[in-house]
């Protein structure tokens, strides 16, 4: 699920947010990292299912110390109650949610990956740990099992004499709580408690290393949080439901690509919502899951799609920021 084609009040409201704020929320690659664990957001409450969620980095000289750790975290998350780990590498970017003319589709597509193949980046991933509710999440001890397994792994490293030697301290992460507050695939849209947390346990792409993951960062002044959220539940559903051919006999849309303006319905849609808000902030991932970056960069060219973003995009205070994931670790619940 993404934003685009921002309204001109949208761009104005962007345009007041002081650049060192905006820059100290929300970075390049996602969400600013923090030396701050999220902690359990304590004395925050969540009506429905929670994630832990967390941006990081990993210096390639780590990767096999991290794929080790990180699959001793999902196995201790698994073993206490969480309805599934997901791990997800950044691999690109979207253009269109940049509202780039459709001549720039796709180019930043795999802009990150190339990097870390050419040894110029670092591999980002983001992590998601769902939860039923708040107290399973708080159980779990998240953070202090990451810090155990994974943080370790996350050493920034320099050349000395011909060698990678780590730093000092592991990088900076970013972590937060987020509760899920609506969700959608192509059975149907889920709100309720039962329906979310059954959502949160069976992830589309838990099987297939072919789709695509996009996740939409921004935040809304927390003023406007409550006249937006009963704004987002049709834009979920525009964006879970449409599809090009509006004709298609399968009712799926056709396969995109980078010579037409062809998409395939998203396979799922999710909107999660930060449990506590950044100062006069709040933090939002729009979350969706597709069959190709084509796909995804044809419906932000979609007038139906336009049309249904634009009074949540005049919202927006800091963002978008939407790159693209390829998932590489599932674990379920047991």
């Amino acid at each position: 699920m993404t934003t685009s084609a921002f309204s001109p009040s949208r761009r104005k409201l962007l345009g007041s947010v002081p650049a060192a704020a905006a820059a100290s929320m929300l970075a390049a690659t996602g969400f600013a990292p923090s030396a701050r664990a999220a902690g359990t957001a304590e004395g925050a409450e969540a009506a429905g299912p929670v994630t832990f969620y967390a941006e990081l980095r990993v210096a390639q000289p780590n990767k096999a110390g991290f794929d080790t750790g990180m699959q001793a975290f999902a196995q201790a998350m698994q073993s206490r109650e969480a309805l599934a780990v997901t791990l997800k590498q950044m691999v690109g970017d979207s253009t269109m949610v940049k509202n780039y003319p459709a001549s720039y589709k796709g180019v930043l597509r795999s802009a990150y990956l190339d990097g870390a193949k050419a040894g110029t980046l670092p591999l980002f991933y983001s992590l998601f740990v769902r939860f039923p509710d708040l107290r399973a999440l708080r159980a779990a001890q998240a953070d202090a099992v990451f810090d155990r397994h994974v943080l370790p792994h996350l050493h920034g490293m320099t050349v000395r004499d011909d060698k990678p030697v780590p730093s000092p301290q592991p990088m900076a992460v970013y972590r937060g709580v987020f509760e899920t507050t609506l969700a959608g695939d192509r059975k149907g849209i889920y709100t309720g408690h039962d329906g979310l947390v059954r959502f949160l346990s069976h992830p589309v792409d838990s099987h297939s290393a072919t789709l695509v993951t996009v996740e939409n960062h921004v935040f809304l002044p927390e003023s406007l949080v409550s006249a937006a959220d009963k704004l987002v539940p049709q834009l979920l559903k525009v964006a879970q439901e449409t599809y090009q051919p509006s004709d298609d006999v399968n009712r799926a849309g056709l396969p995109g690509s980078m010579h037409n303006r062809n998409y395939r319905r998203a396979m799922s849609t999710e909107v999660l919502r930060k449990i506590e808000p950044d100062g006069q902030y709040r933090a939002y991932l729009l979350h969706g899951v597709w069959e190709s970056v084509w796909d995804h960069e044809n419906s932000h060219l979609d007038p139906r799609f336009q049309k249904a973003v634009a009074p949540v995009g005049a919202a927006v205070a800091i963002g978008p920021v939407e790159p693209f994931y390829a998932t590489r670790l599932t674990v379920l619940k047991a």
